[in-house]
């Protein structure tokens, strides 16, 4: 008997070490609803998107919201981004910037940069929210800070005007710079311009042709600016700038390819 019960006690502690070498992990119920309440959110908002651009239905910016909202409550932030668009816009819902801005907001606390940059936007002009430029440039610094350009850009604004931050031209150049070298056509237009009146840089109407040539296709009416400038440059120096425009507009399409 006492042989016995030694024999069971060890067939026990063998189960119980063989058990332990394959554990299992049983996922908790609130994880679980969490996983099933973002892919139902995910599944609105890919509705609300294909409203928004008539992918394989029509058009109808009014369902899109309609869907956007529902993933938007859900927490979802590319749904609350994009609502707050449509309420900035008037479209499919009656214009209210209070409402872009506040569903802005919940997407820029959750890391959005898109929504960060138009929330700025919206304390720079006073829409939707009391004007405030230190909050402007608070909401530009993080977006800018996750490399987006538009946001990137308007920093560099607030920093060239000195808006709620001294007057830095130095730092705008730089701002504009890597905007640009993003593909953003603004920022190329805004770096041509320091270069055409010598701010913050020497003045260099090569460069200034070069940035504005490279922004034309974005922007048409920046041809006028280059085409004056034109008048400026002996033709040696004409080629010179389509050479530099060249070059660059070959980096910014490599970056853009390595960041896909």
């Amino acid at each position: 008997m006492i042989f016995y019960f030694r024999t069971l006690v060890l067939t026990m502690l063998v189960g119980l070490l063989s058990s332990a070498d394959v554990p299992t992990r049983t996922v908790p119920r609130a994880e679980s609803e969490a996983r099933q309440q973002r892919a139902e959110a995910e599944e609105k908002y890919r509705q609300g998107v294909r409203f928004a651009e008539g992918d394989g239905v029509p058009q109808d910016y009014s369902l899109a919201a309609k869907y956007y909202r529902i993933a938007a409550e859900k927490g979802l932030s590319d749904a609350q981004y994009d609502l707050g668009y449509l309420y900035e816009k008037g479209l499919g819902v009656n214009q209210d910037m209070k409402e872009a801005a506040a569903w802005y907001l919940k997407a820029a606390l959750q890391g959005d940069p898109a929504a960060q940059n138009n929330l700025g936007t919206l304390y720079a002009a006073g829409q939707g929210v009391r004007h405030d430029d230190g909050e402007a440039v608070r909401w530009y610094r993080r977006a800018a800070e996750r490399n987006d350009p538009e946001g990137t850009n308007n920093l560099g604004t607030m920093y060239l005007q000195g808006r709620s931050v001294k007057r830095d031209p130095v730092r705008a150049f730089q701002l504009f710079l890597k905007a640009a070298g993003q593909g953003y056509a603004i920022a190329q237009n805004n770096l041509a311009i320091m270069y055409l009146n010598g701010e913050a840089v020497a003045q260099d109407y090569i460069w200034a042709y070069a940035w504005l040539d490279i922004a034309s296709e974005q922007i048409p009416e920046c041809l006028q600016l280059r085409d004056w400038i034109a008048t400026k440059l002996k033709q040696y120096e004409i080629e010179r700038a389509h050479d530099l425009a060249t070059q660059k507009r070959s980096e910014i399409s490599t970056k853009g390819a390595q960041s896909k």
